[in-house]
């Protein structure tokens, strides 16, 4: 599609901003860089994690969007995220395209979702 540049934000809705931007320090490795009491962002290989307040309109879960962020091992990033308390949402599994998928929930029931290509 003409115009479109790629994926600049992911948002991750949550009940408490700060609560959920110390967890995501620890599990990102990072500081925010922008950080107000209502909205952090982080920047992850070039794309923003922003983490919002959840509210009537946006609760934090699984509701059927999912971003797929590449990753050179599966099974070390699974083990990564599992590690700060996120748990195995669906997969690991090799889907039909050729590519290893899986999706873990973290602790404000958002989805991230995996992708490894075989080499």
């Amino acid at each position: 599609m003409d115009g479109v540049m790629g994926v600049c934000e992911v948002l991750f809705f949550v009940p408490d901003v700060q609560e959920a931007k110390a967890w995501y320090m620890k599990l990102l490795g990072t500081e925010p860089y922008f950080d107000d009491e209502n909205y952090c962002a982080f920047d992850l290989a070039g794309t923003t994690v922003g983490v919002h307040p959840m509210d009537d309109k946006t609760k934090s879960g699984v509701a059927g969007q999912v971003t797929y962020w590449r990753v050179a091992d599966l099974h070390k990033t699974i083990s990564h995220f599992e590690s700060h308390g996120c748990r195995l949402f669906r997969g690991p599994i090799f889907g039909v395209d050729k590519v290893w998928v899986c999706q873990l929930t973290d602790p404000f029931g958002n989805a991230w979702g995996f992708m490894q290509r075989p080499e």
